[in-house]
């Protein structure tokens, strides 16, 4: 009987109180999928602090098909995603989070239109469970301003749950840069897709790792990896305001040739000068984000190092070429 692999990604950060959980649930699932006979789990480790490491040790000396990757230190959700991805073996890759707030039910449904043809199956959050008004508001602002900014056709109300094709994990393996955003460099690529809707749970155990300072900066920096639009605004701006000095200027000389008094404020000057100050300050700020994210991609260096890696049978060779760190150190 022909192998037909599915492959689990499961990034993580001190999800202890969920992983033996998670690991009894999609069991089941993965046993019973009509397609795939199959399947191996990526956990990777992104550096966690609790006996998150020994537990998953502890699966995987009793089932070879649970895989660790485990990070030197914690370097970010993206990235052990990533990480999961490029080590991925399987016909198709499935990525889900270890809080368990995915229904791993879903992949069954997940399965059928894969084989439908889609190289994109997507789970569609069309409820969200025990998430404050703000989060919603905000999450749901997210999604269409990005799509506006970016040209990127990436769906609403989506996260990193969802089905990936071998040609889906090829097409992204040969994206570069180091500044990840996963689901949007899933759909930059444009490969079909469906959306599968389901109702997100509520977290296992444990909090989430994202409060929302740490939300907003992943939102800006994403749409600054995908877009120059911001830039163009700036100059458009800029350009408005050359055009009003200019009209400013033509109608003060018309009116000081033609001997009518000018009547000078301070008020009016004040603002017109912190008006100008901040929108200086602002369009820097700005443009330091873009220099800011050169910088990141001509460093060169690796967006993170493995400390450990177990029950990995076959070398995985990675799509970008790399400085070579000693055998422990993988990119």
């Amino acid at each position: 009987m022909e192998s037909r692999l599915l492959s689990l990604v499961i990034p993580l950060l001190n999800e202890e109180g969920n992983l033996k959980p998670l690991y009894h649930e999609l069991i089941p699932i993965l046993t019973s999928l009509q397609h795939f006979n199959n399947y191996e789990l990526i956990f990777v480790n992104d550096g966690s602090t609790d006996t998150s490491l020994s537990i998953l040790k502890e699966l995987a000396a009793l089932d070879p098909q649970v895989k660790i990757i485990s990070f030197t230190r914690n370097f970010g959700h993206e990235h052990a995603t990533y990480a999961g991805m490029i080590h991925a073996q399987g016909d198709a890759v499935v990525l889900i989070d270890a809080d368990r707030q995915d229904p791993p039910a879903l992949i069954a449904q997940f399965e059928q239109e894969f084989l439908k043809g889609h190289h994109i199956v997507y789970g569609q959050r069309s409820k969200r469970e025990n998430e404050s008004w703000f989060k919603k508001l905000t999450s749901k602002a997210f999604y269409p301003l990005f799509k506006f900014l970016t040209k990127v056709d990436m769906p609403r109300d989506v996260g990193d749950f969802c089905l990936l094709s071998r040609k889906a994990i090829n097409c992204f393996k040969q994206l570069p840069e180091k500044t990840l955003f996963i689901r949007g460099m899933i759909y930059w690529s444009g490969l079909s897709k469906k959306a599968v809707p389901f109702v997100r749970r509520s977290r296992g155990e444990g909090t989430s790792k994202y409060n929302y300072w740490k939300l907003t900066v992943f939102a800006l920096e994403n749409i600054i990896s995908f877009s120059t639009f911001p830039i163009y605004v700036m100059l458009f701006l800029a350009t408005l305001a050359i055009g009003f000095c200019l009209l400013g200027t033509g109608l003060a000389l018309f009116m000081n040739l033609f001997g009518y008094v000018i009547m000078t404020g301070w008020t009016s000057l004040m603002i017109c000068m912190l008006f100008l100050f901040a929108s200086t300050l602002f369009f820097i700020s700005l443009i330091g984000l873009y220099i800011g994210k050169i910088f990141q991609e001509v460093k060169g260096r690796p967006v993170f190092l493995i400390d450990e890696k177990i029950n990995f049978t076959q070398q995985v060779k990675l799509s970008v070429d790399y400085t070579p760190f000693p055998e422990k150190f993988v990119r």
